[in-house]
């Protein structure tokens, strides 16, 4: 079984328009999603936002059902000028970008047991060949980010491409838990400074986007 995590709700709506067959389950308050994508059995929760919700509703997942890849789909910011709204980020790894415990000589983002980053395997970032997709690395953390100079401190620093508030918590615990992953973004804003306006004016038609990039990998999956 393929879980689908989300973070908003018209995310979620989108998602649940390509899923066959729906089910409910509900486990500890939280609505699970069963039915089928291309004839693959997936299962589809929205975390809500945040590293925190994301994290908790990957491990519930993954200890309530047959979880073989994890999938989180969403929006994200840019952080470089190569990006346009509606472009398609898949991460080739993930940080967390607020993650800082550099007094005691790590690197800034660096995770006991986890590393500085968390990769993505090859073989699922090759399901993405041939299609218009820009493939890099996506930086998680708590704050939503308007400041031009933020986003560029972290391009800088992690040479990432986009971020947003949950992939890598989410990449986190499943590499803990050895469930293979995979982070598929929609940019949503990018970085004259207007990020707010442009999310909330592009949330629903990023969210199609990937909604249907996720169908086009799970046919190919």
């Amino acid at each position: 079984m393929i879980g689908i995590i989300v973070a908003e709700e018209k995310e979620l709506i989108e998602v649940k328009k390509v899923i066959n067959n729906i089910k409910e389950k509900n486990i500890y308050e939280k609505t699970f999603y069963i039915g089928n994508i291309e004839n693959k059995e997936v299962v589809l929760v929205k975390s809500n936002v945040g590293k925190v919700n994301s994290a908790r509703v990957t491990q519930i997942l993954i200890d309530n059902f047959d979880i073989k890849l994890v999938i989180n789909v969403g929006t994200a910011g840019s952080v470089d000028d190569i990006l346009e709204i509606g472009d398609i980020v898949v991460a080739t790894e993930l940080v967390q970008y607020d993650f800082d415990v550099t007094p005691f000589g790590r690197k800034l983002g660096e995770i006991e047991n986890v590393g500085e980053s968390i990769k993505v395997e090859d073989r699922l970032l090759s399901l993405f060949d041939n299609m218009n997709v820009k493939k890099g690395i996506i930086a998680s953390g708590d704050k939503f980010i308007v400041n031009r100079e933020e986003k560029d401190i972290i391009r800088n620093t992690f040479k990432a491409l986009a971020i947003e508030m949950e992939g890598a918590s989410i990449a986190q615990v499943c590499f803990l838990d050895k469930v293979p992953f995979l982070v598929i973004r929609s940019i949503t804003d990018k970085l004259d400074g207007s990020s707010k306006v442009d999310f909330e004016k592009f949330l629903e038609s990023s969210s199609k986007v990937v909604a249907n990039i996720l169908k086009e990998v799970l046919k190919k999956y």
